[in-house]
């Protein structure tokens, strides 16, 4: 895997609770609470990189709760609830903003949907056919390109008016929408907030989103002057494009490279068939329309893609290079020369002409260069740098009020079961973007499941996803693996599929989405990624260049914990309830986490009676955000809120998940209930006709203009170690403390009693207090120590050493075979697909095309032994017949994996008992002919599991 390149550590100096709007816009007054709401987030886009707002971006999306990829296919996650109106899809109390919301279903057709309610503030504001909604016919601000329907999104609808509440917001759907979700953001407090008014067209808006691209979509800006040049710059050169030493403002790069070429669609060659049934889903097999393939790349266009990926625009503000990324993926086309037309920057392929218009502040000093890491010579190339000199941004930098602009590049193998990292960063910052670059490796079957993968979303610490998508074109809002083809509009965008050609070997996509309305605001850390395939399980190479605003020091602090259920804990914190509820203590896991397992031990209460304690709080804070960890098998709990006896509105959970039964939720406090106070006293009521209250566990975080991270996490308390008959531990270990919610945990492992821990026994980092040790060898006993450490790289003290021994059973997931594995026709892993789960999530896919080809896998064993053999394999009606041989020796009868219509995983195979040594075993799975109904020779292996009987 490919190291990370990103913008890690220190980010800089923190916030005040008013700021000044960013020059040329809105007046000084103005508080920095919200930031720019409504329409003018689009009408001052020159506020991007104002922070520390009392916003927090969220999303509701019809995600598989259980972890699986049924996201929307029969609508099982679809409703929050139902309502005389039909299925509510979104419900939040409190001030806040629809940012974007977006749906699929029968291949971008969304008439079955039927009507689409939108209700704010108690009115109905909008009331409507869907289909009608995203076609344009309810008129302005309801047209394009702030509403797309599937020919226009490409297989997806969306609404991105941008609409304000104060007090609640509802959107229902009269028939379950099966695929959508919805952005938001919610506010501490409604002051300044207008509710969203559909009598105002905004046709200024629509003017400025339908010239994107062309344009400057920013407010003039004061003092503009342009650096221009003509540009040669030879391989390993640098050249400086302008600089400026005085406080201002980047407002326009542009480029012209002559040497720029396009890569032609091949209108002479087919589309490539659809996958087989075995390949891909069949609920979602109808629905998909494969591309044209690209024609071979010529010398030109080969140039001209080595350029636009080897070239980096490199940008350094006071000091510090904050954008670093390569030249095309930074302009929205990481793939090579292709129409971009988004809003904050563009392509025109015509022209070989590359423009981009954030606004970029400085407080002293900035260089922009573009170095040139290819092996092409860049000749003739016209550059343009706007700049407005402004004095006012130095005093806004200095205060914390705004960040400067971050392009954060990763480019990397794809690591199974790890998302793919668009962003992982600490300190205060506000993401607005991201521009996506994907290389598919599956050479034959579903080629683009890489698109499979769902967006996930961790914001200041939480254990919970703030953000969890359903699908990777479904996050850049089209749908069906892009079933129109190609698009590009102002705020998201498609812009390249090449298929088989323009230097793609099987299949590679360029995408990008702005988040404006639904910026991203975090105060302490953040953790923003994809997934590479249902299960993070389709091999690719994946690159991303994330654009933020960032400061290097945290605004957020955490001051307390209360650990209910725990009498010292409770009584410390003067916890009473009239009926608290008994301790209930369960093992589960919270939703979205990639990696190993982290299954969590919680002791848990749920009341339906007033419940009152209090938490210590910092006394110069700015607010306050409360958060509790719960159990959330019960949607749809709520309570109004007192602090120090005065009313702060109903925390409103409408969430449920009784398979990911740990929540992590958050409920923000505006500082007219907190300023200048060290502890304050919390009152929640249950709401009547709600479930009972539940929580483990109490958070307390203030916010403050600055909070530097002054302590190192506490010691670890005793870990427990358990083993069952496999070769897996599961470890937990309670919860230790920090003043930066929450640290990691590093799990140290050995097999050698009283170990030294070190980089050599580092097993794995857990995000929660939960890890399974995993593929382990049968019989063996492993000595464990956890420590804490935080997102600054401190660390706490080592646990005390806990032990557990094995089991007599090995399985060995065939996936993980497949990095030493050689095969005599293509090979793949394959995640779980085709309406079927695989033991793992996955299997190892083998693909010839003819009889007489195999598949070499080799695998160590620790402890020699007679054992008990037994396997699973995968039936299709395109799969032939395979025999397995270990060692040399055949495992049982030959397989026949003939099975139509259906795709079936087998029941377990029994291969009798065999005597091996400890060492390397070799694994072969040879494929020697097919059934006469059968279409092709295909093979899949599950997994092989071993008992030891002696």
């Amino acid at each position: 895997m490919l190291a990370l390149v990103m913008v890690i550590g220190a980010l800089a100096s923190g916030t005040v609770p008013t700021a000044a709007a960013a020059p040329g816009s809105a007046p000084k007054s103005e508080p920095v609470r919200h930031g720019p709401v409504g329409w003018d987030t689009y009408r001052q886009l020159d506020r991007l990189g104002e922070l520390d707002r009392d916003s927090r971006s969220l999303q509701f999306s019809s995600f598989d709760r259980t972890d699986g990829n049924n996201d929307g296919f029969e609508g099982a996650h679809s409703c929050l609830r139902q309502s005389e109106g039909g299925c509510v899809i979104a419900e939040h109390r409190g001030a806040g903003e629809i940012a974007s919301i977006w749906f699929t279903r029968d291949g971008g057709d969304v008439s079955k949907t039927g009507k689409i309610t939108i209700e704010l503030d108690g009115e109905t504001v909008v009331d409507t056919s869907l289909q009608d909604l995203v076609d344009g016919e309810l008129g302005a601000p309801f047209v394009y390109p702030l509403v797309a329907n599937a020919d226009q999104s490409s297989g997806g609808v969306y609404v991105k008016v941008p609409m304000p509440y104060r007090s609640e917001m509802v959107i229902t759907t009269q028939h379950n929408p099966l695929f959508y979700h919805v952005n938001y953001r919610e506010f501490a407090e409604p002051e300044g907030i207008a509710t969203f008014d559909p009598d105002d067209q905004a046709l200024d808006v629509i003017k400025t989103l339908k010239a994107a691209g062309t344009a400057d979509p920013k407010p003039a800006q004061p003092n503009p002057r342009t650096v221009e040049q003509i540009a040669r710059i030879a391989p390993q050169a640098s050249v400086v494009l302008a600089e400026s030493s005085k406080p201002g403002a980047l407002t326009g790069l542009e480029f012209r490279i002559p040497q720029l070429a396009t890569n032609p669609v091949d209108r002479t060659a087919k589309a490539p068939a659809k996958p087989s049934p075995s390949g891909l889903d069949p609920r979602k097999a109808r629905w998909i329309r494969p591309d044209p393939k690209t024609a071979a790349q010529s010398e030109e266009s080969s140039r001209s893609d080595q350029i636009l990926t080897g070239v980096r625009l490199r940008i350094t503000f006071d000091g510090v290079q904050t954008v670093d990324a390569p030249l095309g993926e930074f302009f929205g086309s990481g793939l090579g020369l292709y129409s971009v037309r988004s809003l904050m920057f563009g392509v025109d392929p015509k022209t070989r002409t590359l423009r981009a218009w954030w606004p970029m502040p400085y407080a002293s000093s900035a260089k922009v260069e573009l170095y040139n890491d290819s092996k092409i010579t860049i000749r003739g190339a016209t550059t343009s740098v706007a700049i407005s000199d402004n004095p006012e941004w130095r005093a806004q930098l200095e205060a914390g009020l705004v960040g400067h602009f971050r392009a954060t590049t990763n480019r990397e193998r794809t690591d199974f079961g790890r998302d793919h990292v668009f962003l992982e960063a600490t300190g205060s910052g506000r993401v607005v973007g991201v521009s996506h670059t994907v290389e598919g490796l599956i050479p034959t079957g579903n080629v683009r499941n890489y698109l499979e993968g769902d967006e996930r979303l961790f914001v200041d610490g939480s254990a919970s996803p703030d953000q969890h998508g359903t699908g990777t074109e479904d996050f850049y809002e089209g749908g069906w693996y892009f079933n129109r083809g190609v698009f590009s509009a102002p705020l998201t965008g498609n812009p390249a599929h090449e298929v088989s050609g323009g230097g793609c070997t099987y299949d590679c996509t360029g995408l990008y989405r702005l988040l404006l309305a639904e910026a991203i605001d975090f105060s302490s850390q953040i953790r923003f990624g994809i997934e590479h395939g249902p299960g993070n399980d389709a091999d690719a190479v994946e690159g991303s260049t994330t654009y933020w605003y960032g400061n290097p020091e945290r605004t957020l602090e955490w001051t307390d914990r209360l650990d209910v259920g725990d009498a010292a804990s409770e009584q410390a914190h003067d916890y009473t309830a009239a009926e608290p509820g008994e301790v209930s203590r369960s093992t589960s896991r919270f939703e979205g986490v990639d990696g190993p397992a982290e299954p969590v031990v919680l002791d848990t209460r749920a009341s339906a009676s007033k419940i009152s304690f209090t938490m210590a709080v910092a006394a110069d804070n700015l607010g306050v955000v409360l958060r509790r960890v719960s159990d959330q098998s019960d949607p749809y709990q709520a309570a109004a809120v007192k602090i120090d006896g005065e009313p702060a509105g109903v925390w409103a959970q409408p969430l449920g998940n009784d398979t990911r039964r740990w929540l992590d939720d958050s409920y923000v406090l505006p500082a007219a209930l907190t300023a200048g106070k060290q502890s304050i006293t919390v009152e929640l009521t249950p709401s009547d006709g709600s479930p009972d209250w539940n929580a483990a566990a109490y958070y307390a975080l203030s916010h403050r203009a600055a909070a530097p991270d002054t302590e190192d996490p506490g010691p670890v308390g005793a870990v427990t170690a358990d083993a069952d008959d496999s070769t897996s531990v599961t470890l937990t270990w309670p919860e230790t403390t920090d003043d930066d919610y929450a640290p990691r945990y590093e799990v140290h492992a050995s097999t050698t009693s009283g170990f030294t821990p070190s980089a050599d026994t580092l097993v794995g980092i857990s995000r929660r207090t939960g890890f399974v040790h995993a593929d382990l060898d049968v019989r063996q006993t492993w000595h464990y120590r956890v420590r804490a450490v935080d997102a600054a790289g401190q660390t706490g003290e080592f646990s005390p050493e806990v032990s557990a021994t094995t089991g007599d059973t090995l399985r060995i997931e065939a996936e993980s075979l497949f990095e030493d594995a050689v095969a005599t026709g293509p090979l793949q892993v394959q995640g779980n697909c085709c309406g079927i789960e695989w033991s793992g999530g996955a299997q190892l896919w083998f693909t010839p095309t003819a009889a007489d080809n195999k598949i070499t896998m080799t695998f160590e064993l620790g402890t020699a032994g007679a054992y008990s053999l037994t396997g699973v394999q995968t039936l299709a009606a395109d799969y032939g017949i395979n025999v397995l041989t270990l060692d040399g020796d055949q495992l049982g009868d030959p397989f026949d994996a003939y099975n139509s219509p259906e795709v079936q995983v087998s029941d377990p195979i029994d291969y009798g008992t065999v005597q091996l040594a400890a060492g390397t075993h070799t694994l072969v799975l040879e494929v020697t002919g097919k059934n006469a109904d059968a279409t092709s020779y295909m093979a899949g292996l599950d997994y092989l599991q071993l008992e030891l009987t002696d």
